[in-house]
């Protein structure tokens, strides 16, 4: 299985997954979460199958397709808002002492992307460092 989703994410310009650094911040803002909450955006975390980084990872795009489509499952809403909002800000270090700023937000009240202030395609897969974060809803 893990294989198909590899290959389909392939050929839509994707990965099946998270990096180690997206991966590092998502468990982080979860910690920073209610019991209800934190579980909910587990569930969507484990559910993405497609992530698409654009122009060098300043933004990170998260999906769950199945059957070819976006998939919209209601139980893994943070919030009532249909519209874009933040989930989090966060700033961090990588191992090259080079400072990262950035936001996670929602879109339909699920986590959606992950947007930075500069390219992290040289850091994927690394753990954040000094990271410190906030959460908005």
């Amino acid at each position: 299985m893990k294989f198909l989703q590899s290959i389909t994410a392939l050929l839509r310009k994707g990965s099946p997954g998270f990096s180690v650094l997206e991966t590092a911040l998502l468990v982080e803002i979860g910690r920073h979460l209610d019991a209800d909450r934190a579980e909910k955006l587990r569930r969507r975390v484990k559910s993405v199958n497609l992530v698409q980084r654009l122009d060098g990872a300043w933004e990170v795009n998260a999906y769950a397709i199945e059957n070819g489509k976006p998939l919209f499952d209601e139980a893994t809403r943070l919030v009532a808002d249909d519209n874009a909002r933040k989930l989090a800000i966060f700033s961090f270090s990588s191992g090259n002492q080079i400072g990262y700023a950035g936001t996670a937000w929602l879109v339909n009240g699920q986590l959606f992307s992950l947007g930075f202030n500069k390219p992290t395609e040289r850091v994927l897969d690394s753990f954040p460092e000094r990271l410190n974060l906030f959460v908005c809803i």
